[in-house]
């Protein structure tokens, strides 16, 4: 038998993933606002339909998330594939560059690419338009304000989280094969169009399809790269309707929504179906096996510098633009141009204004609260959802774990949007509050949570807590005695991964923070759209940064926890 503790913790997770989505499909048909009178009306999804928009919308959803999937995959696995699998020098120094990835905010890498690609004062372009000028007519030959900039932007943003994905397939596959093709005289690039990327097809189209998830669910680039120039996704049209207008158009953005919602999950059911359909290719067996090192020969120096190239474009040139941003007194793209002035005095009054700024500090104290609140109840209740679906013999248990992997359908901003609904329909008092923000962040997170505890469960044989019941022991003492321990490492990967997604979001929380309960992304999102605050806003990003950084190297070097999906 489980304990009803087991039970109603799992019947309220199940509320809170379910009921929400009901309250946003009704909100669709209701002409009032959440918790407001009004009547029912097809209004809001004829217009979410006829809008002139709605074609613009799909297409440009679909071409950004394709595109910048694309383009991840591409880098990932090559990048992969240098350091798993070649004797390219400086391979253990490369696989940490990963890491730098979670160090920093997504929105980092669009800030630094509107300064370096964008069309009126970007550097890059005003560079090309000084030596090109004469070749390629007048600029700006870079627009980071279209869909192309979009997808550059998320494509390198997103490489650090495939990587981590694709590296663990190249690292342990058995090498036998490549070998048998080497020895039947194929040369080095036939055996790798041949065997080696044919074996890895599961975790590429597994990958690829959970980057073009992320992209159709991105808030960040669409808002501060599209919306500017105009290129609209779904994602954008809701938060247009929701924080653009006054009053909010609830209605609007509740059909929006639920459209949003079912792209995403006929996109994860095709994601599904695939790597269901592509478990036939094993590659690990139960052979004994070592995968080898391929020997590049002098081409390794190229692989290396292809990496290195990788590197200084997507960490490099981000960083170095914000850090140099925030210590000058104003910013000019003419500071560091062709022909400009040199910058002769460095400043760090940017940082002390962020230090006396009380709503950076309440800001940054708030995430880092919020993230140790979510973290701790996410490694509690995917525990139970986990040893639900795992160890016990209720009927019906994989129905909690179906449950438990519906948010990964959910866009974050979306799922903010169905939680006010229900929670202003429903008076709680949570809207307002750093609870509802836990809440949000606990069941968006909760997939990837569950997923990792489930891993772990399975390979703990029952007969330990079966020892443990025989002896006497209830059954919460055998699993917070027993159990628990065993699950230690997978504890602590949860609750890092847990903490350091929730510090980072912004999606989520843009449409649930209060003047009480504002994060740091949010901070630095209104900081952004104030004019006269760049020098700020690259201080606090950098701040923001250091913060991830401290995290992230006390997880991988203290912990030694797995930084990833």
């Amino acid at each position: 038998m489980v304990s009803p503790l087991v039970l109603g913790i799992a019947g309220i997770v199940s509320f809170f993933v379910i009921v929400p989505i009901g309250f946003l499909i009704f909100g669709m048909f209701w002409t009032g606002a959440p918790g407001r009178a009004g009547e029912f009306t097809d209004a809001n999804i004829i217009a979410a339909f006829t809008d002139h928009r709605s074609l613009a919308l799909l297409g440009n959803t679909l071409t950004y998330a394709i595109g910048s999937s694309v383009m991840t995959i591409a880098i990932a696995t090559g990048f992969a594939w240098i350091v798993n699998r070649t004797n390219t020098p400086g391979r253990r120094l490369l696989d940490i560059v990963p890491l730098l990835g979670f160090m920093f905010p997504s929105m980092m890498n669009d800030f630094a690419w509107i300064f370096l690609l964008g069309p009126n004062a970007g550097i890059v372009n005003l560079y090309a338009i000084q030596y090109l000028g004469w070749l390629l007519g007048p600029g700006p030959y870079f627009n980071i304000f279209s869909v192309w900039g979009m997808i550059w932007s998320q494509g390198l943003a997103l490489v650090p989280v495939a990587y981590l994905l694709l590296s663990g397939a190249f690292a342990t596959m058995d090498p036998s094969m490549e070998e048998a093709a080497r020895i039947s005289g194929a040369n080095g690039k036939r055996t790798m169009a041949k065997i080696t990327f044919p074996l890895l097809k599961p975790a590429i189209i597994a990958t690829g399809s959970l980057m073009f998830i992320g992209g159709i669910h991105s808030f960040e680039t669409p808002v501060f790269l599209g919306m500017p120039g105009g290129v609209w996704v779904y994602m954008s049209a809701v938060y247009d309707s929701m924080r653009l207008n006054l009053p909010p158009m609830y209605g609007l953005a509740a059909a929006q929504s639920v459209v949003f919602l079912v792209l995403s999950a006929i996109v994860v059911g095709l994601y599904l179906r695939a790597t269901h359909r592509l478990r036939a290719f094993v590659v690990v067996t139960g052979k004994g096996y070592r995968p080898k090192p391929i020997d590049l020969g002098k081409w390794r120096y190229v692989a290396l510098g292809a990496a290195m190239l990788y590197v200084a474009v997507a960490l490099g040139l981000p960083v170095t633009i914000m850090t140099i941003i925030s210590f000058v007194p104003y910013w000019s793209a003419s500071i560091i141009a062709v022909g400009g002035s040199p910058v002769t005095k460095f400043t760090i009054d940017h940082y002390l204004t962020a230090f006396d700024t009380p709503m950076i500090i309440d800001g940054a104290w708030t995430s880092v609260k919020l993230g140790v609140m979510t973290a701790s109840l996410s490694i509690f209740v995917s525990s139970i959802i986990a040893y639900i679906s795992v160890k016990s013999q209720l009927r019906g248990k994989r129905v909690m774990e179906v449950v438990s992997t519906l948010p990964i359908v959910y866009p974050s901003m979306v799922f903010s949007l169905a939680l006010l609904w229900t929670f202003i329909s429903i008076p709680t008092g949570l809207p307002g509050t750093i609870w509802i923000l836990v809440l949000a962040y606990l069941i968006i997170f909760l997939p990837f949570s569950v997923r990792t505890m489930t891993n772990s469960l399975i390979q703990i044989h029952s007969e330990l807590e079966e020892a443990a019941r025989t002896s006497g022991a209830p059954w919460l003492s055998a699993f917070m005695r027993i159990t628990m321990p065993l699950l230690k490492h997978a504890l602590v990967n949860t609750f890092i991964f847990v903490f350091i997604q929730s510090y980072r979001q912004l999606g989520a929380a843009v449409l649930l923070v209060a003047p009480g309960t504002i994060v740091f992304p949010v901070i630095i999102m209104n900081f952004w759209t104030s004019s006269g605050h760049l020098g700020l806003t690259a201080a606090a990003v950098i701040l923001y940064g250091s913060v991830l950084m401290v995290v992230v190297m006390i997880a991988r070097y203290v912990f030694k926890a797995k930084i990833g999906m």
